[in-house]
């Protein structure tokens, strides 16, 4: 009996704690997956969703940390089937500027190529952060940070601090501006994403300093610009024995022909 009993519980915070995380994805705009970047499971989990929002008919594009956004145009390209993906790699020199190896993320962007679904680059190109470093944020001009410029939370500096402990050769005033700069510059994209496609929600691919909760990182700065803007964090956990994955949607979206090969 007591067995019973416990099982009946179990299955009622079960299907308790899959319906609020369903309701999550579906009132949320934003979608933060955030990853450690060189660990497979983290890698595996971002694909589990995607593959679950899209069998769902979710309207969604994907936004990734992995690419400066002054390569946007090979992206899109890419997803159109008139770039190999070796030639995409190659033209947004992902190698150079991000380095990870690439398989990490492979099948993410194969499958958003085979499923038509767009991918937007979020990252801060690397000429914008040598300005920043050589001049400092403040005097820096750019379309791609917002104004006035959110500066960092207490707590954020203090976490920043720990991080530069040890660093102790790292130059602190530099430290803070360029990790600044990659928070705002990629909450600016998201912001700008939204507004150029209504009614879509962006699924956010990036490091877990970026987005390790809604009070800092990417999502503050979100808020900061828009604050009707609804926010989610998704990490494995929420999924720990609560969704099965390996269900396949029998929707129109999930079964239609493939957009191109990858």
């Amino acid at each position: 009996m007591f067995f019973k009993i416990l099982v009946l519980l179990l299955m009622t915070y079960l299907m308790a704690f899959t319906g609020s995380l369903e309701d999550s994805i579906k009132s949320a705009d934003v979608i933060y997956i955030p990853e450690e970047h060189t660990n497979r499971e983290d890698h595996v989990f971002q694909l589990k969703v995607i593959k679950y929002m899209q069998n769902k008919d979710y309207k969604f594009v994907i936004g990734m940390e992995m690419f400066q956004q002054n390569f946007q145009k090979y992206l899109d390209e890419y997803i159109n089937c008139k770039l190999s993906e070796e030639d995409m790699l190659e033209k947004t020199q992902y190698r150079k500027r991000w380095g990870f190896d690439p398989s990490l993320y492979s099948p993410i962007w194969r499958f958003a190529k085979e499923k038509g679904i767009r991918l937007y680059a979020l990252n801060v190109p690397s000429e914008l952060l040598t300005e920043i470093r050589q001049v400092g944020l403040d005097n820096v001009e750019s379309p791609l940070l917002p104004k006035p410029i959110i500066d960092q939370t207490p707590q954020e500096k203090e976490y920043l601090l720990s991080i530069l402990r040890s660093h102790p050769k790292a130059d602190e005033k530099s430290f803070f501006e360029v990790q600044n700069a990659w928070d705002n510059v990629m909450a600016y994209a998201i912001i700008r994403i939204l507004k150029e496609n209504p009614g879509i929600k962006v699924v956010a691919l990036v490091g877990k300093g970026h987005a390790h909760n809604l009070k800092a990182g990417i999502p503050y700065r979100v808020e900061k610009l828009d604050p009707q803007v609804r926010q989610v964090i998704l990490t494995k956990d929420h999924f720990l024995f609560s969704m099965d994955f390996s269900k396949e949607s029998s929707s129109a979206n999930s079964m239609r022909v493939p957009n191109c090969s990858p």
